[in-house]
């Protein structure tokens, strides 16, 4: 008789405690908890490059990080680098929970959510099977993003090379005044509510843009190339 060859089953025992459902069940015992939602923006799967983007439900606030791979390692770093640059004690506070996607770069979740010393760094949970609208605050602030680095382009001709170029497109989308926070920008907003954070995202190379200056275009990625 021929052997019958099954696919290898998938390894998902991140998803353990880290459901939809056990999300839905820590929000509703910590209503004030500060959620950010992760995923990863790219056109060419292959060659990238790759923004890993947070969006800081409070504030409407998103930071994107440069990626040239899409590993897990590198989404985990990712992580990691956005606490340095907040800062243990302001992270803790306003990364308390983040919710993404089942993406195969985001599996590290006991990594992410746990520090080298053994101490809590965050908690991370998953939507579910193809629900991206579960994390749709994130899905609509992409909308913007996309008018900067559209579909169907090569990403790198446009000049998105570096981290510097990710916090040029960070700059510009937080300085939007937006008709949801009566006319104030994200930047503003965290400016009022945690002038650390807005102080540490300022140290890391973003930079508040008057209104009138923002660019939400493509040839802003051409600037300072």
């Amino acid at each position: 008789k021929k052997s019958v060859e099954y696919a290898k089953r998938k390894d998902r025992s991140y998803l353990k405690g880290r459901t939809f459902t056990e999300f839905n069940a820590y929000m509703e015992e910590n209503p004030h908890a500060h959620v950010v939602e992760m995923d990863t923006v790219y056109n060419d799967i292959i060659n990238g490059p790759f923004i890993q983007t947070f969006k800081f439900l409070k504030y409407d606030l998103l930071i994107c990080f440069y990626h040239e791979s899409k590993t897990s390692e590198d989404m985990l770093k990712g992580i990691i680098l956005l606490e340095e640059i907040l800062g243990v004690e302001v992270f803790a506070k306003e990364v308390e929970v983040i919710l993404t996607d089942r993406g195969s770069e985001f599996v590290s979740a006991t990594e992410a959510e746990t520090r080298e010393d053994g101490s809590r760094r965050t908690r991370v949970y998953y939507c579910d099977s193809m629900a991206s609208w579960q994390k749709g605050s994130l899905e609509n602030v992409h909308l913007l993003l996309r008018e900067i680095c559209p579909k169907e382009t090569d990403l790198y001709r446009l000049g998105l090379t570096s981290q510097k170029k990710a916090n040029l497109i960070s700059s510009h989308i937080n300085s939007y005044p937006k008709k949801k926070l009566d006319g104030k920008s994200s930047f503003q907003l965290i400016e009022f509510y945690d002038p650390q954070m807005a102080d540490a995202l300022y140290s890391s190379g973003m930079t508040p843009i008057q209104p009138d200056d923002v660019i939400l275009k493509p040839y802003l990625l051409k600037e300072d190339s």
